[in-house]
Parts: C-alpha cells; sequence; structure tokens
C-alpha cells in the first residue's frame, strides 16, 4: 500500500493559515480578558461606593475622607474595612497587566495602603499633611485636579451625601490626558472607569479627566 504524505508546498499553507487565524483571534481573546478585567474593576468601585454610604450612614452623611487623592490610602481603607471586610477590592485586575507593581494585591501594599484606586474625599494638602502622608508629597492627578486647577483650586474636599450626583467619588488611577497609548482598560488615551457620589459606576471610553467633576 503506498502512503501519501503532506508535500512541503501543503504544510506551508497549512502553516500559514494558521498564522492567520491566530493573527485574527488572538487579539480577540485579548480584548474578551480585558473586558472581563473592566468588569470586575466596575464591581471593585459598586462595591466600595456602597461601603462609602454605609459608612456615611453611621457617621453625619459624611464620606471617608483621606489626607489626599493618591497613595497611600491607609486611612480611608481602614474607615471602610468594617463595612467590606475583603481586600481584593481594592485592586484593579488590570494593574498586573500594565506592570503597576505598587497597585497589585500584595501584603506590602495592604500593609502601606497602596491600593489601585483615586479617591477624591481629603482634608489635607501637601504642606499640612501628617507624617503617614509626606508633606512635600503632591502626586500628578493632585497637581491637575487641584494646585493647577482654575475650578477648583488648592483646597480641600470633604465629600458628603449631599454632593451632586454627578461628583466622582473614586475611578482608576490611570488617567493621565497623554497624547499616545491607551487606557488602561483598552479604550482611548485617559479612559477610565469612574464612581460618583450616588453609587453608580461608569466606563469612559474617552478622555475621563475632561469630564472630571
Amino acid at each position: 500500500m503506498i502512503r501519501h504524505g503532506f508535500t512541503l508546498i501543503e504544510l506551508l499553507v497549512v502553516i500559514a493559515i494558521i498564522a492567520i487565524l491566530a493573527a485574527i483571534l488572538f487579539p480577540v481573546f485579548a480584548r474578551a480578558r480585558e473586558q472581563a478585567r473592566k468588569t470586575s474593576c466596575l464591581s471593585n468601585l459598586k462595591q466600595i461606593g456602597l461601603a462609602c454610604h454605609m459608612y456615611a450612614q453611621d457617621y453625619d452623611e459624611l464620606f471617608p475622607v483621606d489626607y489626599h487623592i493618591c497613595n497611600p490610602h491607609l486611612r480611608f481603607v481602614n474607615q471602610i474595612m468594617p463595612y467590606v471586610k475583603n481586600y481584593q477590592i481594592f485592586y484593579c485586575p488590570s494593574a498586573r497587566k500594565m506592570g503597576m507593581w505598587y497597585l497589585i494585591d500584595t501584603d506590602a501594599n495592604r500593609t502601606a495602603g497602596n491600593i489601585s484606586y483615586y479617591y477624591f474625599s481629603f482634608d489635607a494638602l501637601p504642606s499640612t499633611a501628617p507624617p503617614a502622608s509626606p508633606p512635600d508629597y503632591l502626586g500628578w492627578i493632585d497637581r491637575q485636579f487641584y494646585v493647577n486647577s482654575a475650578g477648583y483650586g488648592n483646597t480641600t474636599r470633604v465629600m458628603s451625601e449631599m454632593w451632586d450626583t454627578d461628583y466622582w467619588m473614586a475611578s482608576d488611577w490611570y488617567c493621565k490626558p497623554v497624547s499616545y497609548g491607551s487606557g488602561v482598560h483598552g479604550g482611548s488615551f485617559g479612559s477610565l472607569n469612574v464612581l460618583y457620589v450616588d453609587g453608580h459606576v461608569k466606563y469612559w471610553p474617552r478622555e475621563a479627566v475632561l469630564n472630571f467633576k
């Protein structure tokens, strides 16, 4: 019995077809994975919002407050931990993909209070911040939204249930208005998830910092 094998041309054709299919499917799979991470991040922010509202019910309608917008957020985490009892909600699953070692869920970050989210209710400025928050500390987000902001200025921001519902309470950490690259969840540059005062969360597919309030 004569056995027929593949010719070199046939093998090359098969390899080329597999390569084309891989080039088509791999980006689809990557987008699907990132969509799942984005949904998980939205869920995290939703739970943080619920915890903040429960905290406000116990503290005269005042939301938790931290020293500043950026990390460390140990004060904020300690305030709402009795209501969430889960450290994992403080860490966006896309942080590891972005190589942000100081924003992923590790024992060191938990101890330091480094989380994956900005929190926008604060009662100290860099010049008056306590030792837990170095007096000369001024993160990018603080400079962009406050110190250099003609609309707000260099002042504190202590939020409560009485604030308008469209004010930002928390957000993803990656919202710099750069002119290159993409957002943390695969959208255009500056896109991110946002938690609002009324507790709803929303993904901004464009430069979200332009919609900050």
